[in-house]
């Protein structure tokens, strides 16, 4: 089975606001020149177990500056009846990547794909500003965002790259060494340096 890493953010969802969300990353999709036809076509969007899930989206092959990347859109959900931790449900929105794409051989991301994947992050921290986007592998896929759910203060920053909006900047003010980090008024970049090797926002036009 392939290994994934993952760009992920969450939004606090209600049936009626659902589709507005959907159309919203329908839209972040078209803008990355991602096919958004799964997410905008009518069809019955189940409520199974009492997730809301839209993850049948076939991966799609991206072309980035000669090289070929299969890229997975994905929706899924988590409502309180699953995890007992939330008061509201919320989304999850993604993209995923083939790790073996986009890695080289001891885990660090490759120079030809670090700005598309951190292009695709600003995309998403525009429209989507209420939890954070992460950048994630297999191993940390979700944890930020359930850290932050349970309190569990080690575990926020189990990820590989990070755009948090301001209203995270005081659970986020302790620094780890391993990161870069990068503040603004209303915005904290962050990247692990073992994986970037680099600020990834010092090499964005």
């Amino acid at each position: 089975m392939s290994e994934y890493s993952q760009i992920q953010t969450y939004i606090k969802s209600i049936p009626e606001n659902f589709k507005c969300v959907i159309k919203r990353f329908a839209e972040v999709l078209e803008s990355l020149g991602l096919d958004s036809k799964y997410f905008t076509t009518e069809q019955e969007w189940e409520l199974l177990h009492t997730t809301w899930l839209g993850g049948d989206a076939e991966e799609q092959l991206f072309h980035n500056d000669g090289d070929q990347l299969h890229i997975r859109p994905y929706v899924t959900g988590w409502t309180p009846e699953v995890r007992k931790e939330l008061q509201d449900t919320w989304l999850e929105v993604s993209l995923l990547f083939l790790t073996v794409e986009i890695e080289n051989r001891i885990g660090q991301l490759k120079d030809e794909h670090k700005s598309l994947i951190w292009a695709m992050m600003e995309k998403f921290s525009k429209e989507f500003t209420e939890s954070g986007v992460y950048f994630t592998n297999e191993a940390t896929d979700g944890r930020p965002w359930e850290a932050l759910i349970c309190g569990e203060n080690e575990d926020k920053w189990e990820f590989d790259a990070a755009i948090l909006p301001e209203n995270l900047s005081q659970i986020y003010k302790d620094y780890p060494t391993e990161m870069f980090i990068n503040i603004n008024e209303k915005t904290t970049f962050v990247a692990r340096k073992a994986i970037w090797r680099s600020a990834p926002w010092l090499t964005i036009d």
